[in-house]
């Protein structure tokens, strides 16, 4: 079986070793906290505990064992994603059509000023450099 939201719909009619064969390879996947499996597993509240019994047996299992930290590790990574609140998704809301309508193209600026005479304009003059001395 796989592991997926729609899988886990099945998983409330598994037996408990079926359940622990899934759930071990839904730790091993270390899914991050979002995915959509969680989001499913979490919406059944009747799988959540027994999820949780089997990560007992699993981190009861994983004690002794050469892999111990790294099981334990994800053990926990995924108790924490059980106990995360459920938050049913929220549908987008549709936005309403908006109807674009052609815009007209505003009428051209006619400039009336007159143009400034050529002898009123000077060029900058260049500002001179100012020596300061010291005092002696």
């Amino acid at each position: 079986m796989a592991i997926g939201p729609s899988a886990v719909e099945r998983w409330l009619d598994l037996s408990t070793e079926e359940l622990r064969a899934q759930i071990t390879k839904l730790v091993a996947a270390r899914l991050p906290d979002d995915h959509p499996v969680w989001h499913a597993i979490r919406r059944h509240q009747a799988l959540v505990p027994r999820i949780r019994g089997v990560l007992s047996g699993l981190a009861a299992t994983a004690a002794g064992g050469k892999d111990e930290a790294m099981q334990k590790v994800w053990i926990s990574k995924a108790r924490a994603a059980l106990d995360q609140p459920y938050v049913a998704p929220v549908k987008a809301a549709r936005k309403p059509v908006v109807k674009e309508e052609p815009v007209e193209e505003p009428e051209p600026v006619i400039d009336l000023r007159e143009p400034e005479p050529q002898e009123l304009k000077q060029p900058h003059k260049a500002i001179p450099t100012m020596l300061f001395q010291e005092p002696s």
